[in-house]
């Protein structure tokens, strides 16, 4: 019998890219407090709350596969959550405007037999963006739940003038990886 996955996470976007892996999953929403360990560097603190979440869950699942993951958006050693209001999208989106920034996501694979977990760093460049088109954008809605305040897979897609890593990475979850570490878990 196959192994249960289950996917510590209730993101849309990180249910559509694990869903290419052409495995059934559940998604099931993580109990974790998300607070970063400043005591460590920012891509391992990342990667630990991405086991955080999937501990939450495997507490739940003991049998099961559990993966969590994490993504944050960073520029000048700064994080950039999810905006808090219109007000809070239009400054993150000015700050990233015509720069280079860092997306970290981290992820963790847990099991009875295994724990795994890791990061994946990308760095995305944007192009010079006018108020009008960060206006449009946020009227939109599509920033309103993304860390820093843009969607790759939606139409802040077409801020993005270049990227260097994983794309998927971006958008919440790197599936190449995944997809060949649950080939060895399955």
């Amino acid at each position: 019998m196959k192994r249960q996955i289950v996917l510590a996470s209730q993101s849309p976007r990180r249910r559509e890219l694990l869903s290419k892996c052409k495995v059934p999953f559940l998604d099931v929403k993580p109990n974790s407090d998300e607070i970063i360990n400043n005591d460590i560097p920012l891509n391992e603190a990342i990667a630990l709350l991405a086991e955080e979440k999937a501990l939450s869950v495997f507490e739940r699942y003991p049998q099961a596969l559990i993966i969590g993951a994490d993504t944050i958006v960073v520029d000048n050693k700064e994080i950039l959550g999810k905006p808090k209001d219109e007000e809070d999208a239009f400054k993150m989106l000015k700050r990233l405007s015509g720069k280079r920034h860092l997306v970290i996501t981290g992820v963790a694979l847990i099991s009875e037999e295994e724990r795994l977990r890791f990061y994946d760093e990308t760095i995305v460049e944007f192009y010079e963006l006018s108020d009008d088109m960060i206006n449009e954008y946020i009227r939109s809605k599509e920033p309103m739940d993304k860390a820093g305040a843009y969607g790759i897979h939606g139409n802040g897609g077409l801020f993005v003038k270049r990227i260097e890593g994983d794309f998927y990475s971006v958008m919440g979850l790197p599936i190449a990886r995944i997809y060949k570490l649950l080939q060895k878990h399955l």
